[in-house]
């Protein structure tokens, strides 16, 4: 029997930037192994006679277990671990100490028992976890019309969330979580694009409630639908083209499989979905460009 996470409840922790913007969550597995320690040995069936006296015939059944028998935690941390308390010509008087939990060694035989069943260690990170232990468990492309009038974005906190990604993407050593935090950047900066769209669309009070219906599912498919899509939206509204936003093709590689997309110093590679052509963006550039596309949003909607 494998560990499944489904069965188990699992405490995650949420990741705060110094912004308070939240990055997702994380576990802690090391964590999850050491409270949960003799609940996990118990579904694994796996039983450890710490300090115990044990027959010879005991010593067998205990070795026997399928874990001593498929690995070599045995022969690496057990081998000496076993002091005879009573020799005999007679086995049945033979006599073994088993190791104390206390004994140096004992971590490592729990460590190598859990690696056995597959159980988790370290720490994984928003984008590591199974989707329904994430914190952002739906994407913001999913969001409607009601969140985003609800909820906006606004421009004027976006600058300062996106300086705290990209601090956070310039000191952190894996790659996996420099991918996901390029992502998020790109999420979080559709979703101030989608804020700014809805923000200008009039709510007219005279309009049925059938009516508002068919309005709100219209906007909602534009606002999942393509980049063009939201483009021709937001000219409509404000009577001016959208800032140039030259990175969906990265945020789209990285949203179809952020494992794919290399990061290598300041510069990712990936595959453009769309003309199936390895591509590069520099990290810093990406920065600017969202910065930018920020700012030139500000000048658009402060004029109107």
């Amino acid at each position: 029997m494998l560990f499944d996470p489904r069965d188990w409840e699992i405490e995650t922790e949420i990741e705060v930037g110094n912004d308070d913007f939240i990055f997702g969550n994380y576990v802690d597995w090391n964590r999850f192994r050491h409270e949960n320690e003799d609940e996990l040995l118990d579904c694994f069936g796996v039983e450890l006679p710490w300090d115990k006296t044990l027959t010879l015939y005991e010593y067998i059944e205990f070795v026997s277990q399928d874990v001593f028998q498929n690995s070599d935690i045995c022969k690496n941390f057990l081998k000496d671990g076993f002091l005879i308390e009573e020799k005999s010509e007679i086995l049945s008087n033979i006599l073994i100490k088993f190791i104390s939990r206390a004994n140096e060694v004992s971590d490592d035989i729990i460590s190598n028992i859990f690696d056995y069943y597959g159980v988790p260690s370290g720490i994984d990170y928003e984008y590591e976890l199974p989707e329904y232990l994430r914190y952002w468990q739906k994407d913001f492309s999913e969001f409607d019309y009601g969140y985003y009038r609800k909820y906006p974005i606004k421009v004027e906190e976006y600058e300062e969330t996106i300086i705290g990604i990209f601090n956070k993407i310039a000191s952190n050593a894996d790659v996996l979580i420099k991918k996901s935090l390029v992502l998020s950047s790109l999420i979080i900066t559709e979703s101030m694009f989608k804020s700014v769209i809805v923000e200008k669309i009039p709510q007219d009070n005279e309009v049925s409630e059938f009516g508002k219906e068919i309005l709100q599912a219209e906007i909602d498919r534009i606002l999942r639908g393509n980049n063009e899509g939201k483009n021709k939206l937001f000219k409509k509204l404000y009577n001016n083209k959208a800032p140039s936003q030259n990175w969906i093709d990265l945020r789209n590689s990285l949203a179809h499989d952020i494992e794919s997309p290399s990061i290598c110093g300041n510069e990712i590679t990936y595959l453009n979905l769309k003309t199936d052509v390895k591509e590069k963006y520099s990290v810093l550039d990406l920065k600017e460009h969202l910065i930018e596309f920020c700012n030139n949003l500000k000048n658009i909607t402060y004029s109107q």
